[in-house]
């Protein structure tokens, strides 16, 4: 594929950048707090997440999903919260990832490169998306399933 020609281009904005968003619970003591990550998906189906934070229970201190706005670093004399964490085995179930387009906020259908949201992100508005090579992200299992998109085992 030539280098110049994009992957992706939004069918509502023209944008042709994805932002992908990880959010996950910890256990700090009793409490559980929400967190979520985000940074860009590149061409290549890799990402880094460029952005990390806790998401507040007040719905006006949250930043939108998409929005990475100015940040500032934290320059305060205190040091970093220490936490108590039940359970070292990470599982993944309730861990929530979403694919959006950076232009108009509007989420992107995606699927993995490998089984159990492992490897790779691949959007089904690639231009390189191949159902039969991906894994569907589980909130789009039924939807797959529908469309008779099965992966090659």
């Amino acid at each position: 594929m030539n280098a110049n020609i994009q992957k992706f281009t939004c069918k509502e904005c023209g944008a042709h950048n994805l932002t992908v968003t990880h959010f996950w619970n910890v256990l700090a003591g009793s409490t559980k707090e929400r967190w979520q990550e985000w940074g860009m998906l590149k061409d290549n189906h890799h990402w880094r997440y460029d952005f990390r934070q806790k998401v507040e229970a007040d719905a006006e201190d949250e930043v939108e999903r998409g929005d990475l706005g100015d940040f500032e670093e934290d320059d305060s004399a205190s040091g970093p919260e220490e936490y108590e964490i039940h359970g070292t085995e990470k599982t993944w179930e309730d861990d929530e990832f979403f694919v959006n387009c950076d232009g108009c906020d509007r989420e992107i259908e995606f699927g993995w490169s490998k089984p159990d949201r492992r490897g790779q992100i691949l959007p089904v508005e690639f231009s390189d998306f191949i159902p039969a090579e991906s894994w569907p992200d589980p909130k789009y299992a039924d939807a797959w399933q529908h469309r008779q998109w099965r992966p090659i085992r």
